[in-house]
């Protein structure tokens, strides 16, 4: 799992540094490697948070961890593609607009 965490680590950090990544993006990664470092690098940590929340082994827990994570990113991200759309529709009513004004502008300057 150690050498897991630093090759994810390693990938969010080439693509940062290569601009492929928008930082806030990036933050969640690099916190869930670091997680998942941490309960490498130190089981017992997960194997406490493991008998005190009852779990019967530690890969449970450690499952649950990564599954709410990830469905709290995937969360995040609905919500920021809700907003992007919401953008994109009002960016293409705006250009509609434009345009049709554009065209009505054309022709009154044809007639005169």
């Amino acid at each position: 799992m150690i050498i897991v965490s630093v090759i994810v680590m390693v990938f969010v950090f080439r693509k940062i540094r290569k601009s492929h990544f928008v930082i806030e993006d990036s933050f969640y990664w690099i916190l869930l490697c670091v997680l998942l470092l941490v309960f490498s690098i130190f089981p017992k940590i997960c194997y406490s948070l493991s008998d005190f929340l009852g779990f019967e082994a530690p890969s449970n827990f450690i499952f649950l961890v990564i599954i709410f994570l990830l469905l709290a990113k995937v969360f995040f991200l609905s919500v920021k593609i809700s907003k992007l759309q919401t953008k994109l529709d009002n960016l293409v009513q705006r250009y509609a607009i434009d345009s049709h004004e554009n065209v009505r502008k054309g022709k009154k300057n044809a007639v005169n």
